[in-house]
């Protein structure tokens, strides 16, 4: 139990880290992080936020106004297998529909 809990801590805090990194090099900016994780480390991280569905392979965090993003590996390979968008707008697409999914789903830290 010392150990779960010790687990969860360390992720938050690390996460907390980044933010603060983050915001202090780029002040002003809109920023959101988007992590590509193996199954193994996407369920260690999804399993330190209650409120998250463990069915879904995305999910966004918002800590101190810093959106991360994090999406399981497998869920990306299958995006980038499709050639129906033509290669310059494809990277531009598949962000715009990631954040579309991501509006109902924030949690505040």
């Amino acid at each position: 139990m010392a150990e779960n809990k010790k687990n969860t801590t360390d992720v938050i805090q690390e996460l907390a880290l980044v933010t603060d990194a983050i915001q202090t090099i780029f002040p002003s900016g809109k920023i959101i992080c988007v992590y590509e994780l193996n199954e193994e480390d996407f369920k260690k991280v999804q399993t330190n936020f209650r409120k998250i569905d463990h069915q879904y392979k995305k999910f966004s965090v918002d800590i101190s106004g810093l959106e991360h993003v994090f999406i399981q590996e497998e869920t990306i390979q299958v995006e980038e297998q499709t050639n129906e968008i033509p290669k310059k707008n494809k990277f531009k697409n598949f962000i715009m529909k990631l954040l579309s999914m991501f509006k109902s789903s924030r949690i505040s830290i």
